[in-house]
């Protein structure tokens, strides 16, 4: 019976999860600026190994891109 109740448990938590309501982020996600950031980020990420620093300036970027979008 405890098994069942587990499975039951399982089973009714899952379907809680799906059935959270979608989040609609909108982002800027097409169009040359995008474009720009997500080049400018790859080549950061090529010539510095990785550093950190290209996520700071990616998401700068992105930033002024959305803003950008918004005007």
């Amino acid at each position: 019976m405890n098994a069942k109740l587990l499975v039951l448990a399982l089973l009714s938590g899952g379907l809680a999860i799906s059935d959270a309501p979608a989040v609609d982020v909108q982002l800027a996600q097409g169009g040359a600026c995008t474009s720009s950031c997500r080049a400018q980020y790859n080549q950061c990420r090529i010539a510095t190994k990785g550093s950190p620093s290209c996520d700071a300036q990616f998401a700068a970027c992105m930033r002024r891109c959305i803003a950008t979008r918004g005007r």
